[in-house]
């Protein structure tokens, strides 16, 4: 909601997709890539969108005035089996099939319908090769049946599903391609070079040139905190935005993935439509200082929103649970928090993706407490003249500020600060008031944040290779990884340990419902938890040496 004080809409932007192999894949390379029969599949056409019209409908809008639209949505009816070119060989069946969009930027996918086979695996890629997503398999569908991608570049993109012989065929159906019309990365638009110059800045599309890459020497003593900060593209029934967020530590330490972001990046509106899906990416900055390409390819689809409190009301939060445990070659970091409730904090440092831009840096001059009907927010102000090192802007929404202790005390709700007006102040939302929020499982941070009700006030983050330490002192838990995941509940996981091991689960509000003991082998390690609901649980399990956490989904 950046730019408008206490405005209802969604300030967000979208965002491109970039070199090399992006989101969370199993590698391997495709087999048609750089082939003739990727140059004779004959593409199947989007209806077109004038892209000049819907650059020149948002620079007739007054900056703030509504949601920072940077893609527009087709809904499609594509069966990716009944419309590829279809070759095979002694290895199996292989569809090619390519989707244009003329004139987009980038094209990004929903998959409705997501059925692959053991052993079959799917790519995408765009038109030079260079950009490739995958493989995926059937075990990255989400528990909604859905597969979503992250964004490709270019109007025209390939997707290669390789199906071994002797298997089903599987299902894949598109329901939704996005177009983008901004390239937030390069130009606007060949012809609006004078809309370019007003609605970018000097690195992406950040309208104001005053905010510090995240790599510069700045930022050293906060590197980890960095880490945490991720872009949010959010893809509605009508259109595509982006906002801010910051991965969160909690008080079991053990690395679940949630993402603190604010309320209004996920309101549904007339103009947005229904939200469809969410895609996060990490570690999306610039490769050098004075850079201006780099890295955004790291990207984990889907999530819940587990709890939100409004900012009619409230604190104008949403914490996202991510569909899956964020790779550790991600190098993630979960932040620490502080929910105190002081008169001020000493500054630290604002972490944000203003407009959609590559990660930057703000430094504060002051955060103070509101008072009256801004008591649940912080009231930030900046530096001005030659002093100022940032501000914030729209795309910046949902970002994280952190106190001189390297906490987050708040998130990004809106304001009036611009790099051209860095006296105005902005509006965070406060831990402390997102806490109990309205002191309900779903509008609140505390049960998700202290699940075991520890009663912290603050607490430190955890790095994605460290083995956390709970508040009595005690080794935290390590990360363990569990497949299928979602699955039916008859679950295997991946432990270095033999000998006998216990476990117990939790569902969503702490509560403990299953308890076990199992057998560790090198040939078996697993549970059956087919007699639970449907639902996300977490599972801990004891060894005589270790514990280990991880977040499941049974469907």
């Amino acid at each position: 909601m950046k730019k408008i004080f206490f405005a209802a809409f969604l300030a967000v932007g979208c965002m491109l997709a970039g070199n090399a192999h992006a989101q969370v894949g199993h590698g391997g390379e495709p087999l048609f890539n750089h082939s003739q029969a990727k140059v004779q599949s004959d593409p199947v056409l989007m209806p077109f969108l004038d892209s000049q019209k819907f650059i020149e409908e948002d620079m007739s809008r007054v900056k703030g005035s509504g949601p920072m639209r940077i893609g527009i949505q087709h809904n499609c009816d594509i069966d990716v089996l009944e419309n590829a070119t279809v070759v095979k060989d002694n290895r199996g069946t292989h569809y090619l099939l390519s989707l244009s969009s003329e004139g987009a930027t980038f094209q990004s996918l929903n998959f409705d319908r997501f059925e692959l086979p053991e052993g079959a695996s799917l790519f995408i890629y765009d038109r030079s090769g260079d950009f490739v997503l995958g493989s995926f398999d059937g075990t990255d569908v989400l528990k909604d049946g859905s597969f979503i991608t992250q964004a490709v570049p270019g109007d025209e993109l390939f997707i290669e599903y390789n199906v071994p012989a002797g298997s089903e065929q599987g299902k894949l159906h598109i329901s939704q391609l996005c177009h983008g019309y901004k390239d937030i990365f390069h130009k606007i638009s060949s012809v609006y070079d004078d809309a370019e110059s007003l609605m970018k800045g000097y690195h992406g599309s950040a309208e104001g040139s005053c905010h510090i890459n995240a790599v510069c020497p700045e930022g050293d003593d906060w590197r980890d905190q960095i880490r945490s900060v991720v872009a949010i593209q959010i893809n509605t029934q009508y259109a595509a935005f982006m906002c801010s967020g910051a991965l969160v530590n909690n008080t079991r330490h053990d690395k679940t993935p949630y993402v603190l972001s604010a309320y209004h990046c996920q309101e549904e509106s007339s103009e947005t439509g229904a939200i469809t899906n969410f895609v996060f990416y990490f570690g999306y900055q610039t490769n050098s200082c004075n850079g201006t390409s780099g890295p955004y390819n790291r990207s984990v689809s889907g999530a819940d929103r587990v709890a939100k409190y409004n900012y009619n009301t409230g604190s104008d939060f949403c914490l996202f649970r991510l569909s899956r445990d964020v790779p550790n070659s991600f190098q993630p970091y979960y932040a620490g928090w502080d929910r105190s409730d002081v008169a001020s904090f000493s500054p630290g440092i604002a972490i944000h993706h203003p407009g959609g831009d590559y990660k930057k840096l703000s430094f504060p001059k002051s955060i103070v407490r509101g008072n009256g009907n801004l008591a649940k927010f912080l009231i930030v102000s900046w530096y001005t003249g030659s002093q100022n090192k940032g501000t914030t802007e729209q795309g910046s929404s949902g970002s994280p500020i952190f106190n001189a202790d390297k906490r987050i005390v708040g998130q990004l709700f809106a304001g009036y600060s611009s790099c051209t007006n860095p006296s105005g102040g902005d509006y965070y939302g406060r831990v402390y008031s997102s806490w109990t929020g309205n002191n309900t499982q779903t509008g609140s941070l505390q049960p998700w944040l202290d699940p075991e009700n520890t009663g912290v006030t603050t607490l430190d983050g955890l790095d994605y290779n460290q083995v956390g330490i709970d508040v009595n002192g005690e080794p935290s838990y390590q990360s363990l990884k569990v497949y299928p995941n979602p699955s039916d509940g008859n679950i295997r996981f991946d432990v270095d340990a033999m000998g006998d091991a216990n476990y117990k689960v939790y569902d969503v509000t702490g509560r403990c419902v299953k308890e076990g003991r199992t057998i560790l082998t090198s040939t078996t390690q697993a549970v059956d938890l087919r007699m639970l609901p449907q639902g996300t649980y977490v599972l801990h399990l004891y060894t005589s040496s270790q514990r280990y956490s991880s977040t499941i989904i049974i469907k």
